[in-house]
């Protein structure tokens, strides 16, 4: 059995870190703010590492990141382009450090610990959006693999073309609906477009059913390339629960056969799926699942 790793997930604005068993229980946990500086950074993670000895360290990023090298390609968030950041931490810590992608890890730690399927595809629905594949237990792809929410698709407003996170990603929810509503109200986020829609309002309605029939049209193609694989939905928009669920599977029915509809769960790890993905790809030898 692999000895307890830590797991550092870097956030926009937190860093999140914990100790990870084998099983998957978290202890020590604990956030911190994120520095921009690099290098700044990487003296916060030694520090904490201190703070929590551990036979390895997996540390995961945003962005466009090369799992092999080691690399933050890019990450908006952060600022970081062709940020070298395994060998950056490696040159300061004593155990052995992994890095990855913050979405590839949670869906790992999914697949083991949460939802608990060897094949499915981890769709985190919160300020953006994103995907990870996981089939036979180990992360599939790299790089800008999973980056869907960069993908063009038809604006509801027939304005052209935009990514698909401005319309379906748990923050653009309330952005869009200031906007249908001439407001410049956002701060009831996601929940509140929820709550509106709940209690009759047209125009949240309209909100949240362009986005779940533009979220359906991609998943659908998915599961017409990967076949019925379990899809896994995390982030702030899934806290939703059957108010998502519920008419998101009802559109994948409405456009595959039923023998291609995949089963559509709620994440179970929540916030903490990168830090415990992170702690998981440090205890895989190779650090490649």
């Amino acid at each position: 059995m692999a000895a307890p790793a830590l797991g550092v997930d870097i956030g926009g604005t937190a860093i999140k870190i914990g100790r990870v068993a084998a099983d998957g229980t978290l202890s020590d946990a604990r956030q911190v703010p994120t520095p921009r500086d690099p290098e700044v950074l990487a003296d916060l993670i030694v520090a904490e590492a201190a703070a929590t000895p551990a036979e390895a360290i997996g540390v995961v990023s945003p962005g466009i990141v090369d799992e092999q090298q080691g690399v933050v390609v890019f990450s908006a968030n952060l600022g970081w382009r062709d940020l070298p950041l395994r060998q950056l931490l490696s040159a300061r810590l004593a155990a052995p450090v992994v890095t990855g992608h913050d979405v590839r890890a949670g869906a790992l730690a999914e697949s083991r610990w949460g939802a608990g399927e060897p094949d499915l595809l981890f769709l985190p629905l919160g300020t953006g959006l994103a995907s990870a594949l996981i089939t036979g237990g180990r992360i599939r792809g790299t790089g800008w693999a999973g980056e869907i929410g960069q993908i063009l698709v038809p604006d509801p407003d027939g304005t052209g073309r935009v990514p698909l996170e401005r319309i379906c990603a748990a923050g653009a929810l309330a952005r869009r609906y200031a906007a249908a509503t001439g407001t410049t109200d956002t701060s009831g986020g996601a929940r509140a477009v929820f709550a509106r829609a709940a209690a009759g309002d047209r125009s949240a309605q309209q909100v949240l059913d362009s986005a779940i029939e533009t979220l359906a049209d991609l998943l659908a193609a998915t599961a017409g390339l990967l076949g019925p694989v379990p899809l896994v939905l995390g982030g702030g928009l899934a806290e939703a629960g059957d108010a998502l669920l519920d008419p998101l599977r009802a559109a994948l029915a409405a456009r595959l056969p039923v023998d291609a509809m995949p089963p559509l769960r709620r994440a179970r790890l929540g916030q903490w799926a990168g830090c415990l993905g992170a702690a998981a790809l440090a205890m895989t030898p190779g650090g490649s699942p």
